[in-house]
């Protein structure tokens, strides 16, 4: 029976393998600087089409998980901020039959997605001027930056901002950012006593 991991090695792996990243199966990884990249291909439950997921993750904090990210192992759905490739806003899977021939023309056409699209999105995120290193907390509470698509809830962005800020010692902004996160928590959060210790910690820090 043909495999979708064989379209992948012959039509996706060499778009990714030019962009830097390495990997096999379904899932690809790459470091750019303090960040993780994921490429990860999802199938559908059902069989018949699939999307490709994409992520990053910070290396100076914990995966969603919470342990130290692994840039060998970490998966997409580990990520703090992930998004799927896509041409337009809306979801997008590529469909396929059960043949060789169509699951390569599907991998084929997600694969140009990819070198178009895909490339920009990660490059928009990263590097010294990262938006994840330069949004503000009152920019990020206001709703005035753009982290091209990539993404959780405003908790965990919060949460993870903060940590990001605390690893490179701007506690005045992590205090801000976990304060962020705190008060967009529902009542019953697991995340509660974490981000109070957090805001605790940075705030006597800087006095």
């Amino acid at each position: 029976m043909p495999r979708l991991e064989s379209s992948i090695k012959k039509h996706l792996n060499p778009t990714l393998k030019n962009d830097g990243f390495v990997g096999f199966g379904r899932t690809f990884r790459r470091v750019s600087e303090d960040l993780i990249h994921v490429v990860q291909v999802q199938g559908s439950r059902y069989g018949g089409k699939f999307a490709i997921n994409l992520g990053i993750q910070p290396r100076s904090i914990p995966d969603v998980a919470g342990n130290s990210p692994d840039p060998m192992k970490i998966r997409e759905e580990l990520c703090e901020f992930r998004r799927r490739l896509s041409e337009t806003k809306s979801d997008q899977w590529w469909e396929h039959e059960g043949s060789e021939e169509s699951m390569d023309a599907a991998v084929r056409a997600a694969a140009l997605v990819y070198a178009t699209i895909g490339w920009r999105l990660f490059s928009e995120v990263s590097g010294p001027e990262s938006p994840l290193q330069k949004v503000t907390p009152a920019q990020f509470e206001a709703g005035e930056y753009s982290f091209s698509g990539f993404g959780s809830t405003k908790v965990r962005m919060a949460r993870s901002l903060a940590l990001m800020r605390q690893s490179i010692g701007n506690l005045a902004d992590a205090n801000a950012f976990a304060r962020i996160a705190l008060a967009s928590l529902a009542n019953a959060s697991a995340l509660r006593s974490e981000l109070e210790e957090l805001c605790r910690a940075t705030e006597s820090k800087q006095t």
